[in-house]
């Protein structure tokens, strides 16, 4: 093996290692967002439903802190946007584990081809290119998110069956 090729695979183990820790706190952070949009949503629901029904009891002042109470929680709800946050990690995730999966298929398969050295460097820019961009254009997640996220990987959260038993 030519000490380039070596190179190139150190570097896809690079871009997969960025990847895995990258998909899975991204992951983290959509459960957190969606758990926070039905913390938030849910409360707001059942209190507007109880203050129209205090409203028809002639509870006037129930039915209105009720009614000031789901505002509230709504106005948290629509400037906090949690639904939107949680599915635009989930798309995040779901991209930086795409080029997690092409970087191994590039290293275990494609490097073991008979592509030329300048073809496979050309691949490994792009699958770098790719990574920096998703790192530029990502939200960000929090700490605990990330920390969740390497204690699963470092504890075999995230290893292949197959990859075990090889």
């Amino acid at each position: 093996m030519s000490d380039l090729t070596e190179k190139l695979i150190s570097e896809a183990k690079r871009i997969e290692e960025d990847s895995e820790h990258s998909a899975k706190g991204h992951f983290n952070a959509a459960d957190r967002w969606g758990k926070y949009h039905l913390l938030i949503g849910l409360p707001s629901a059942i209190l507007a439903a109880v203050a129209g029904a205090a409203a028809f009891k002639n509870s006037a002042e129930l039915a209105g802190a009720l009614a000031i109470l789901s505002t509230a929680l709504t106005t948290i709800l629509t400037f906090l946007k949690p639904s939107e946050r949680s599915e635009t990690h989930k798309s995040v995730a779901g991209q930086y584990l795409a080029l997690r999966n092409t970087a191994r298929i590039f290293r275990e398969i494609e490097l073991s081809d008979t592509a030329s050295e300048n073809d496979s460097k050309k691949r490994l820019f792009a699958m770098a290119a790719q990574r920096d961009d998703l790192n530029q254009s990502s939200p960000s997640i929090a700490r605990k998110d990330y920390e969740l996220a390497k204690k699963d990987i470092d504890e075999g959260r995230s290893i292949y069956k197959a990859d075990k038993e090889g």
